[in-house]
């Protein structure tokens, strides 16, 4: 781990933070005594999708050839009027 005054911060910040992007870490002192630590982020999981057993879990359900959707549409449509 590199150590960087900061002095050295705003004196070359942009080598810094090449360091940091190449992965290495470094420790910002003043006077002396470490105040904090400079660090690439972790290293993300890749997202998983909302829904991702959506295909299993259909193909798991029933058919139910006795409800016809369209058939259940229309007869609310027709108590509706």
């Amino acid at each position: 781990m590199k150590t960087a005054s900061v002095r050295d911060i705003r004196l070359s910040f942009g080598r810094l933070l090449k360091s940091v992007q190449d992965g290495e870490s470094v420790a910002i002192t003043s006077r002396r005594k470490v105040v904090a630590t400079l660090c690439p982020p972790p290293v993300a999981k890749p997202a998983k999708r909302p829904w991702a057993g959506l295909d299993a879990w259909l193909a798991a359900q029933p058919v139910r050839s006795d409800r016809n959707l369209a058939a259940m549409i229309s007869a609310d449509r027709d108590d509706i009027r």
